[in-house]
């Protein structure tokens, strides 16, 4: 009923659209259908009765069909207030899904926008033996204050979040209520080199069939950007999370410290070349950690290398990968993975192609009681294989075609723990 209402909505919007004058209202449908094969191996023990017979290879293959349907309309209403809608619909043999996404954006002066955007997505998923139902309901408004000179910007953002679900999901992802707001400034003089952006933010979580998981999370962001001679660039993406239980609770799930940053500079070396080097660092921080599953941990990874500016719009970037894992207080997860990684990637005329593949090593450490044979580790070093390929190109008659497709290979020291998968997905639809 949604779907219908939105499609006929889409319908009123389109007549309306193609009154107008303006060139930047449009309505845009697309008919079609999509197909997506996803597929595990893995060894398991096998028994007969209660007797283990052996290992044995397994999979579980999942294959999906389903016809989509999607509006794309943008226009004007009253008061020079501009409107984009976006509609999608799924209908198949394992997901039946509706998206609606509406975004009404004005500006009442100079140097101040207001935007309100709200989202619904309602979803019947019934893939890998399951049957999920879950709808949600996300509502966002946020004013913008430019400064004269444009080199100031206040941004507020005020959000909730509504989420219920049914089925067999409800198991691991529990109902919530939630809201959320943000406030950003940004700095950028037109005759400086830097840019840099400060914000603070929390959300409130409140959870109606379990009030243990009600909690505040608060959060502090740090972005820095600078021009560096010759066109190159650097840049610092910071942020930090505290998150609290509202309610006393003797678990240390939601009372944790987290934080992310992202490091990157980019050099220009040639015409065709450019040098560039990408660091993350990620970590949690427990009030009362332990050794299982709430266990503090810091991630590392550092990604230099080059990238080549081909002919005919083609583009390609090879280089190491190196990734750290520390866990002071369980040394079965800790591990040092190394990888060599090329991604090639072209644009032109609307196609985008982009594949990426890699290998490498991920060296687990090894914890006392493996190193006396006492019991197996949890992890095995292993060699991995893997890569991913996308595409999106037009084809005669307004259709488009996107594919997307990853695979993965390992081969453990403990051969029980080899694995590997395989994921595809074909869509194809039509523009009207």
């Amino acid at each position: 009923m949604t779907l219908g209402a939105a499609l006929a909505l889409g319908l009123a919007i389109s007549s309306r659209a193609g009154a107008q004058a303006t060139d930047s209202s449009f309505a845009r449908f697309e008919l079609g259908g999509s197909s997506d094969v996803t597929n595990e191996r893995f060894y398991e023990d096998t028994f007969d009765d209660t007797t283990l017979t052996g290992r044995r290879l397994s999979s579980s293959p999942e294959y999906r069909t389903a016809g989509v349907a999607a509006l794309d309309a943008a226009g004007q209403l009253l008061l020079g207030t501009r409107y984009r809608l976006r509609q999608e619909g799924t209908a198949g043999d394992r997901l039946l899904r509706s998206y609606t996404r509406v975004e009404l954006r004005g500006d009442p002066r100079d140097g101040m926008r207001l935007t309100l955007t709200p989202e619904l997505d309602m979803r019947r998923d019934r893939s890998f033996g399951d049957d999920r139902r879950e709808l949600r309901f996300r509502p966002d408004g946020r004013v913008r204050w430019t400064s004269l000179d444009h080199a100031d910007l206040w941004d507020v953002l005020v959000g909730g979040d509504w989420f219920r679900n049914g089925g067999t999901s409800q198991l691991v992802t529990l109902d919530r209520n939630a809201g959320r707001a943000w406030l950003r400034w940004a700095h950028a003089p037109l005759e400086s080199s830097w840019e840099s952006e400060l914000g603070y933010g929390a959300d409130a979580r409140a959870f109606p069939d379990s009030i243990h998981r009600d909690h505040v999370e608060q959060h502090g962001a740090l972005t820095l950007r600078r021009l560096l001679p010759g066109g190159g660039q650097a840049a610092l993406d910071a942020q930090i999370d505290r998150r609290t239980p509202v309610h006393s609770t003797p678990s240390t799930r939601d009372h944790f410290w987290s934080g992310r940053a992202d490091g990157s500079a980019i050099v220009r070396m040639h015409d065709a070349l450019t040098g560039e080097l990408s660091v993350s660092l990620e970590g949690y921080r427990y009030d009362d950690a332990d050794t299982s599953v709430y266990f503090d941990y810091t991630q590392l990874v550092a990604e230099p290398g080059f990238r080549w500016q081909l002919a005919r719009d083609w583009g390609l970037r090879a280089g190491p990968r190196f990734e750290w894992l520390f866990a002071p207080r369980v040394p079965s997860e800790r591990y040092r993975q190394v990888s060599a990684v090329i991604e090639a990637e072209r644009m032109h005329g609307g196609d985008w192609w982009s594949f990426s593949p890699a290998a490498g090593w991920r060296q687990y450490d090894r914890s006392s009681s493996t190193l006396s044979l006492a019991e197996p580790d949890l992890h095995s070093s292993y060699l991995f294989i893997e890569g991913e390929l996308f595409s999106d190109m037009g084809l005669p008659g307004r259709t488009r075609l996107r594919f997307t497709g990853s695979a993965r290979y390992e081969n453990h020291e403990d051969p029980s723990q080899n694995a590997s998968s395989l994921y595809f997905s074909v869509d194809f639809r039509r523009g009207f």
